[in-house]
């Protein structure tokens, strides 16, 4: 393409011309840098102090909540119970005997009985005042702040005391503590300077009204107003830098490129005139791209040499290339890996660094394959894997290491910075057009992050590993989809470190040996009528494996889908051995994964003859339904037009949205226990919350089952509540033999 005459300038216009061009747009980015660092800066002073009251508020209930337990303790104490009985040695009892005990704390300012008339047990004798900071007389049980003249403040605390067996009150245990030493020394402040803690007030307000009477500030960031400062005078110093290279550049530029451009193309005229004619070449060193035509014009003289070794070098390249890439995403494969993180170990230990692992991977893969098939999965390994990859720093290469599993090695960065990078990536996949290869569902992904923490305390050698506990947990999370091992994840896995456990669920998964269903009735209040809900336990040698362990296994080997099929295959079997008494039913329990399988309805099919004897209902988790909407409502409503009940498992625990119910094909709702739970409190606003929902379950036409009922009292307070089913152990435990009730 022949360029306009317009545009056939000298190389010294073009040359000033990028030159103010790029210094226009440096000056840009100053200014935008300039804007940028104030933004900043407000938001972290923001933050900061959105974190502290966050931080200060936490430990107030923490403090308070500590201070409770330890006042049931003491109510629960039968010496406690033995004053009220006989109160003639409680002067000694309470000087002495308190005292040394455990229960009470040497950070106790006072610690006194009261009566059911809520006055003290046996008031101070004549002259004597031995309650300090107690009242005579209890005016309000809730926990409350009473402000001194010395600028104390107290936190006085009240716990019932119930007599043994009843709900009758024998009185009250009341304890007073210096509320500020108390709340710095039980508490760990990260983000509020604990000297600038200090309340403000008179009299007594109620422990609900803290915040209001507490004065604090955030701890002070340097590292941001030390930025700043940086930010400043970096862009001071750039502006003169760029003055003085701008003219230095301009003055070198005549002397070292332009005069040696016209030898060039003087050199380059004469091979062209006389191409067989050796010319000498010219003697001066040239730093221009017009070296790439003069090495094309003389390409007689060199282009046997130059051809073998290009090639030669280009395909030594192009093997140590292939052999450290994936042929499916063409990112680095587990080779190149092995081979980064041994270079990192041995740094490591030469020049410690802080070190980061993280490992990312697509939840439900499996089932997304085989339903899906192959060449979609293959399409979502190769998107998830470019995404990952843009997401990340330059300096920081994404590694397949499995199936769909991708691992990061970071180096001198902070935990903080490293979350950052794995909320960034994990943002970019979450937004990732996987729609457009055929996937329908939203994607979810998991991702466990390790370090070796600023002060190099935790061994490099360990990050893989800790990086897989932590991703395994995020996996466990409906929101939290980031985890950061810490170490409370090492007793989360106690049951995966015992071998011999692993060892007998995994053979009992694929065997079918040791497996043992126990059920537990699930009561119709307008009927009375029962079905059971099955349980499973794995029993050998006499030891019995509970849930816990079983699906702490279960979710590290990824077996959901093989523990599903033997516990059906199992419920079966009891069926066919009328070992379920007629006239009853039975709930079968299914997770998410079974739940996306391409032959999920085939596994009921040999429980169809007893569906005109018993009452079978299938079992689902909310956010199984949810994520997977449109193919949960065509396979479930495909076993409801069989005879199946669908029941919606733990509601209340995930989602929990209203709107989706309408769309959801189930026909029972069962509370999660947390549920139930909260009705025994004392939440006024909870209770009608809950009270609402079930009311609008009902309304809607389902049957609503109210779980973890265990007293006469939780009786009366579910029916009231609108549940039509019961469940819990004042019905009956789980047993290995159902009986009708």
């Amino acid at each position: 393409m022949k360029a306009p005459q317009f545009f056939v300038k000298s190389i010294r216009f073009y040359f000033g011309f990028f030159l103010i061009l790029g210094t226009s747009l440096l000056l840009l980015v100053d200014l935008t840098l300039y804007n940028q660092g104030q933004n900043i800066r407000e938001t972290v002073q923001k933050q900061s102090f959105i974190q502290a009251e966050n931080e200060i508020s936490k430990s107030f209930s923490a403090t308070l909540n500590n201070l409770q337990k330890q006042a049931k303790n003491i109510a629960d104490w039968d010496e406690v119970h033995q004053q009220f009985h006989d109160p003639s040695y409680y002067f000694f009892w309470h000087d002495e005997r308190l005292k040394e005990s455990g229960f009470f704390k040497p950070y106790y300012d006072n610690l006194e009985l009261y009566k059911a008339d809520k006055t003290l047990l046996t008031p101070a004798s004549p002259g004597e005042k031995r309650h300090f900071f107690l009242p005579d007389a209890i005016v309000d049980t809730r926990p409350t702040l009473v402000f001194h003249d010395n600028l104390e403040m107290h936190l006085n605390v009240y716990q019932e005391i119930k007599k043994r067996g009843s709900n009758t009150i024998l009185g009250y245990v009341g304890i007073s503590v210096d509320f500020l030493p108390l709340l710095l020394s039980n508490n760990t402040f990260y983000y509020v300077n604990k000297s600038s803690i200090n309340f403000h007030g008179s009299d007594s307000i109620p422990y609900s009204e803290i915040m209001q009477h507490v004065n604090f500030q955030p701890v002070s960031n340097p590292v941001s107003d030390y930025l700043w400062q940086l930010i400043q005078d970096f862009i001071v110093e750039l502006i003169v830098l760029m003055i003085i290279v701008s003219l230095f550049i301009y003055l070198i530029f005549n002397i070292t490129i332009y005069k040696p451009l016209h030898i060039i193309s003087n050199y380059l005229i004469r091979l062209k005139n006389a191409p067989k004619k050796i010319h000498p070449l010219p003697e001066e060193s040239f730093f221009l791209s017009e070296f790439e035509e003069l090495k094309n014009t003389i390409h007689d003289y060199h282009r046997d040499l130059l051809q073998t070794q290009n090639e030669l070098d280009q395909r030594n390249h192009a093997v140590w290339e292939q052999a450290r890439r994936d042929v499916l995403t063409n990112i680095y494969n587990r080779r190149a890996f092995d081979e980064a993180w041994n270079e990192t170990v041995n740094n490591h230990r030469n020049f410690p660094t802080p070190t980061a692992f993280m490992l990312f991977d697509c939840d439900y893969f499996k089932a997304l394959n085989d339903t899906y098939g192959h060449e979609v999965g293959d399409d979502v390994i190769k998107l998830s894997a470019v995404t990952i990859q843009q997401s990340l720093p330059i300096d920081c290469p994404a590694y397949r290491i499995g199936g769909d599993e991708f691992a990061i090695i970071l180096k001198g960065r902070t935990p903080e910075e490293t979350v950052k990078i794995a909320h960034h990536c994990l943002n970019a996949l979450q937004e990732a057009p996987f729609n457009s290869i055929g996937v329908k569902e939203k994607l979810s992904f998991s991702v466990g992050v390790s370090s070796t923490l600023d002060d190099l305390t935790n061994e490099i050698t360990n990050l893989p590993r800790q990086a897989d506990m932590a991703m395994y947990k995020a996996k466990q999370s409906l929101k939290e989809k980031v985890q950061c091992y810490h170490r409370s994840l090492d007793n989360e896995s106690l049951s995966l470190v015992s071998s011999n456990i692993v060892n007998t669920v995994v053979e009992a998964i694929h065997s079918g040996q040791y497996i043992q269903m126990h059920y537990q009735p699930i009561q119709s209040l307008t009927d009375n009528q029962i079905y059971y809900e099955s349980l499973i336990r794995i029993k050998k040698n006499g030891d019995i494996i509970y849930p816990n362990d079983i699906f702490s296994v279960v979710d590290r080997r990824r077996l959901e889908i093989e523990l599903d099929e033997q516990v059906i295959k199992h419920i079966h079997l009891a069926l066919q051995n009328n070992q379920i008494p007629k006239a009853t039913g039975l709930s079968i329990n299914i997770s998410g994964k079974t739940l996306l399988q391409p032959k999920f309805t085939e596994l009921f099919e040999p429980i169809i003859p007893f569906l005109k004897d018993y009452k079978i209902v299938i079992e689902v988790t909310e956010n199984s339904l949810i994520d997977h909407m449109d193919y949960a409502k065509k396979v479930l409503n495909s076993l409801r037009k069989k005879g199946f009940l669908i029941a919606l498992d733990d509601f209340g625990s995930g989602y929990s949205s209203i709107r989706y119910l309408a769309h959801m094909p189930v026909d029972i709702i069962k509370f999660d226990m947390s549920m139930t739970d909260a009705l025994m409190e004392n939440d006024t606003k909870t209770q009608n919350i809950i009270k609402k929902t079930a009311e609008m379950i009902l309304n809607a036409g389902y049957d609503l089952v109210m779980e973890g009922i265990e007293t006469e009292e939780m009786l009366e307070i579910v029916k009231q509540a609108g549940a039509t089913h019961i469940q819990g152990y004042l019905i009956g435990k789980p047993s290995a033999t159902p009986k009708h009730h």
